[in-house]
């Protein structure tokens, strides 16, 4: 039975010696080596085994000869005769004699070369699909359904603002994340999908992110198993960033509204999916309206019926093109060009574009050509191009005035004359003569160009420069009749393109040197500098409070300003320095012959002097100062960015003490940069850490002794206990762009503090200050909506301080959100009023509540201050307005306040900004103290 087992069996078999020569083979283990079965007998096993697996299989044949083991099992690699490699899996059994003594081996062999092949293959599919999943930017979820969790992969994660070191998140927690308004169609779509009525899900909503922000994303995916019943069992998709996508989606639809042409889509159920501004005006239906609409809904019957057969070609993926007379809703009756683009996506159309072009005019056009071709010869005549007729010998038969006077011949004396007599073509830079291009499409019989670098030399002795286009004349029969060239003198268009390389080094607007043009300038000075060289300078010059200017005037007087400084500087410099503007209200001068301080001392003063001296622009006269910083070569550095940055940092210094003159740069500027770096590192980490923390200054009546609300103040305190005036981090944190963040804190913290007074028993109008940064922002009403939703605050114990400034940008959206402030009930405050440029009319034009009048006409003793502050009460009390001076520190200024009628008061007379505790105690010995004040 076992020679029958071992010569039938499908797995190869063999009996191996001890010494690890085959005793018998069977037909299946020789046909994987190669060899008859009859030809290996007495042969050694181990040549057929792959020299990499010998070592294991000699040690553990090793192990069975000396009893140590029995039995073992291994996979190998085996070389057959016939070449390649098989992959076998070999067991292999000792077998003892009578006396129990080892005789022999049986080994068996199984070919798994296929098996390994494909559990290659698919590590290979996995790692494949791992690298995908890391590599996209999509997030991908899966998600067992009925349970309450999702697998999410690190991507996902991000985009949904959690954490991405984890691999699965709750379902309750995605969907809290999602916007509200977005949630219902999110339900919808699950639940119709899982429902079976809905291929897939595949929905656009917004998510919550850490930040506050909330980014969109595009939510997608199916059921990817089904119990045996057909129940969903998993379901999974992907989850995609859109943000860039929907930005250039409305890019897309703005640029689409102001096409000249009519663009719509329409699917294959000839339903409304798309239309452009032209598109929905010329229906006179909104595009909500519109859209999802049938066709011939639309359209109306009769004119469906006649459009049908392009309809129905179009979605068979057919381009149509044809031409309709359509009135409009307005009663317009104009000739319409319609086309039909049909949607392929590969062999299915999945509906079609429409484009209308109105050829109303062209029509026309058509109509008056025949009375038009009587005025062929004047048009020919009048218009700026030269023109030139020949027969089909190349003999001049016309030329128009441009023609004859660009080649000096007069057309009486052209006629007949070769085409070459009349026009010479040269090619400068060949120095050779140029074949006419009406030889060429005489021969050619189609439209040629002339070549680039021709010139035309007239008879007169003039060269100018042209291009030209020259075409074959056909009889009705298509018999050629000769040629024409139209060609135009480009001379000045050569001039135009050495305009543009110079524009190209050039500021455009006061046509100095720009930056580029002075660092080239200042690198040849640098290379051309040696050890010796007395020393050059670079000097950096910044208008002062300029952006006041552009505010005030308006951006084009603002620019003319600049022309005005530019021509100053120039006539103040040496015919060798550069004068060129860095950009906005900045400029650099480079002072490349030698100078010492002194002189640059000297230089400076003159161009203060100068810069000082109104500027007239229109009606107005404008006065500017200028801070300005100097950097000398080779004291100063010995590098071009490096005596830019350092006059830079001079510069910044001239402002820092009081604008309005020259310093030169010092080691002890790199000191201070380096300091305003670490509080700028220092910022950003409290921004981070929202170390910082409100403190409240009361605003009272002083006629009733009221407490009619606290301006909170944001502070910052350093970790050492130190304070940091904010003078110094509010400007820091502008420049760094973190402004927005923290008046959002701000805004927030004091909801919240406002709202625990209230509860408390205390309600109290708490004033913040509203930032550029957060007043531009397009959320901004938005945010002040949630401060008061998320703390239950009323609308009326929020008052928003605005700045003149504020209202000097864009006056139609500053009206509408102020506006729409408004509408939410909170009180608006024009601060610092008085101080700004902007028109009183803004106080009619703008829902402003309350004037806060600026410190700066207390503190003054001046008799004019004083006749505009008291302007300014009886201005407020005129409009109805609430009136309110800030900087109060004496009881003098307390009575002139009375005296005016401005009653409600802050500032140190009162109390100094205070912690919530300290204002609490304040608030209970105010009361026990306040008198009532009688009248003026």
């Amino acid at each position: 039975m076992f020679n029958v087992v071992f010569q039938h069996a499908r797995l190869g078999m063999a009996l191996v010696s001890l010494d690890g020569r085959y005793i018998t083979v069977n037909d299946a283990l020789g046909q994987m080596l190669g060899v008859p079965a009859s030809e290996l007998a007495g042969q050694a096993a181990e040549q057929f085994i792959h020299p990499d697996d010998l070592p294991v299989n000699s040690a553990e044949f090793s192990a069975l000869r000396n009893g140590s083991q029995r039995e073992f099992t291994a996979v190998q690699r085996y070389s057959p005769r016939t070449g390649g490699v098989l992959w076998l899996e070999v067991s292999v059994v000792a077998v003892t004699d009578e006396r129990g003594q080892l005789a022999c081996a049986v080994t068996q062999l199984r070919d798994v070369t296929a098996e390994r092949a494909q559990a290659e293959r698919l590590q290979a599919l996995s790692d494949q699909l791992d690298v995908a999943v890391q590599a996209t930017e999509d997030g991908v979820w899966d998600w067992p359904v009925g349970t309450p969790w999702v697998q999410v992969t690190e991507r996902w994660q991000v985009l949904m603002g959690g954490d991405p070191q984890a691999r699965r998140a709750s379902l309750r927690w995605w969907w809290q994340r999602i916007h509200r308004a977005d949630r219902p169609q999110v339900r919808s779509q699950l639940q119709a999908h899982l429902a079976g009525t809905r291929p897939n899900v595949d929905v656009v909503h917004r998510a919550l992110l850490p930040d506050g922000h909330w980014r969109w994303l595009a939510f997608r995916g199916r059921i990817v198993k089904r119990s045996p019943e057909g129940r969903p069992v998993r379901m999974a998709g992907t989850l995609t960033d859109i943000e860039d996508r929907l930005q250039t989606q409305q890019d897309l639809q703005i640029l689409l509204d102001h096409l000249p042409v009519m663009i719509g889509y329409w699917d294959a159920q000839q339903r409304n999916r798309f239309g452009n501004q032209r598109y929905v005006d010329w229906y006179a239906q909104p595009p909500a309206q519109l859209h999802g609409q049938q066709l011939r809904d639309v359209i109306g019957p009769d004119l469906y019926a006649r459009n049908r057969p392009f309809i129905e070609k179009a979605l068979q993926g057919e381009p149509q093109s044809f031409e309709r007379r359509i009135t409009t809703p307005d009663g317009r009756v104009l000739d319409t060009l319609l086309q039909y683009i049909p949607d392929r996506r590969g062999p299915d159309v999945r509906g079609f574009y429409v484009l209308g072009t109105d050829i109303t005019a062209y029509r026309q056009t058509e109509q008056d050509l025949d009375a038009q071709r009587e005025l062929s010869r004047i048009t020919l005549e009048a218009i700026g191009d030269g023109v030139i007729t020949t027969d089909a010998d190349g003999r001049v038969t016309f030329m128009n005035p441009v023609a004859q006077r660009l080649t000096g011949w007069q057309e009486a004396e052209a006629v007949r004359q070769p085409i070459e007599q009349v026009m010479p073509l040269w090619n400068d830079q060949a120095r050779r003569a140029v074949l006419n291009p009406i030889r060429v499409t005489l021969r050619e019989r189609q439209v040629v160009r002339l070549s680039s670098n021709a010139a035309l030399r007239s008879r007169l002795g003039g060269v100018a420069h042209i291009e030209d286009t020259a075409a074959p004349i056909f009889d009705r029969r298509g018999d050629l009749i000769g040629g024409v060239i139209v060609f135009h003198d480009v001379t000045e268009k050569q001039h135009l393109a050495e305009r543009m390389s110079h524009l190209a080094r050039h500021d455009h607007l006061t046509g100095l040197p720009n930056r580029t043009t002075l660092l080239d300038q200042l690198a040849l000075t640098l290379e051309q500098a040696g050890p010796q060289q007395p020393a050059f300078a670079v000097l950096f010059v910044d208008l002062d409070e300029f952006k006041q200017v552009n505010d005030t005037l308006g951006h084009a007087l603002g620019d003319e300003v600049l022309r005005q400084v530019a021509a100053r500087l120039q006539l103040e410099m040496r015919s060798t320095d550069v004068v060129a503007r860095q950009g906005g209200d900045e400029f650099l001068i480079l002072l490349a012959e030698a100078v010492t301080a002194p002189e640059i001392q000297a230089i400076g003063e003159r161009l203060l002097r100068t810069l000082r001296r109104p500027f007239d622009v229109g009606e107005h006269h404008v006065t500017v100062s200028a801070s300005l910083g100097a950097a000398l070569y080779p004291g100063d550095g010995t590098d071009a960015d490096i005596l830019i940055r350092r006059a830079d940092a001079a510069m910044y210094r001239a402002k820092a003490e009081g604008r309005d003159r020259l310093r030169f740069y010092d080691a002890q500027l790199d000191a201070q940069v380096r300091e305003q770096q670490v509080m700028m590192r220092a910022l950003r980490t409290a921004v981070q850490a929202q170390a910082f923390h409100l403190v409240y200054q009361p605003q009272v009546n002083v006629r009733t002794g009221a407490v009619v609300g606290v301006e909170a103040l944001l502070r910052w305190t350093l970790p050492d206990g130190s304070s940091v005036s904010p003078a110094t981090f509010i400007p820091l944190a502008e420049r760094m762009g973190v402004m927005l963040h923290l008046g959002t804190w701000v805004l927030r913290e004091a909801a919240r503090q406002a709202q625990a007074w209230r509860q408390a028993g205390a309600p109290t109008r708490v004033a913040v200050n509203v930032s550029a940064a957060q007043f531009q922002d397009p959320q901004f009403v938005a945010a002040v909506r949630a401060a008061l939703a998320d703390h239950l605050l009323p609308a009326e114990l929020l008052e928003l301080e605005v700045t003149e400034t504020l209202l000097m940008h864009d006056v139609p959206r500053v009206r509408q959100v102020l506006q729409e402030l408004k509408g939410l009930g909170v009180t608006l405050s024009l601060d610092d009023f008085g101080t700004g440029y902007s028109s009183l009319r803004y106080l009619q034009a703008f829902p402003i509540d309350t004037l806060k009048i600026d410190r700066s006409f207390l503190s003054s003793e001046h008799q004019g201050d004083q006749v505009i502050l008291g302007a300014i009460v009886s201005l407020g009390r005129t409009l109805g307005l609430q009136v309110i001076a800030e900087g109060v520190e004496t009881p003098a200024q307390e009575r002139l306040l009375l005296a005016l009628g401005c009653e409600w008061m802050q500032g140190f007379l009162y109390a100094r900004p205070m912690t919530v505790d300290e204002l609490d105690l304040w608030r209970g010995a105010w009361g026990q103290r306040r008198t009532r004040v009688s009248g003026p």
